[in-house]
């Protein structure tokens, strides 16, 4: 029993270390120090360059890690661009998620509008009318609404 005992302490440090070793990885994506006396501009177009490399190997929540991790505002609303139209599959979750964290106005519809035609198929009408009440400009609610009530019957 003390053997066995024994081995699976052991198994269980080597899963301790292994799951260590994957977080840290993945909290150390596309990280750029102020240590390379970069400009700010200069940092955040090498973690676009990173997050694009990446792309086939992120889920939506570490690409919107990296997306705030951005040091300009336009970038990390680029970033978060990146993550809705380049990852390989998004999900209705996903597209909200992003929707969501979108910082300015204007983007935040445009992609509360692509996550409408893209699941229009498998959107609820609730889910659909959770996008067009979350539109930032009127107008653009009023046509989601529009958009629910005719596409979805």
């Amino acid at each position: 029993m003390r053997e066995f005992l024994m081995h699976l302490f052991k198994l269980l440090m080597v899963f301790a270390f292994f799951f260590s070793m994957v977080s840290a990885q993945a909290g150390s994506l596309c990280q750029v120090t102020g240590k390379n006396r970069l400009a700010m501009d200069q940092r955040d177009d090498l973690r676009m360059q990173c997050l694009k490399q990446k792309k086939n190997q992120l889920t939506v929540a570490s690409c919107l890690n990296v997306a705030k991790t951005m040091e300009y505002s336009t970038n990390a609303e680029e970033a978060r661009l990146v993550c809705l139209y380049e990852l390989r599959q998004i999900g209705i979750k996903d597209c909200h998620a992003i929707s969501k964290s979108m910082e300015y106005a204007d983007t935040g519809d445009e992609v509360r509008w692509d996550c409408l035609r893209r699941f229009n198929r498998s959107l609820t009408k609730k889910q659909c009318q959770s996008f067009a009440k979350s539109m930032a400009y009127p107008a653009n609610a009023q046509r989601a609404e529009v958009y629910c009530s005719q596409e979805l019957e």
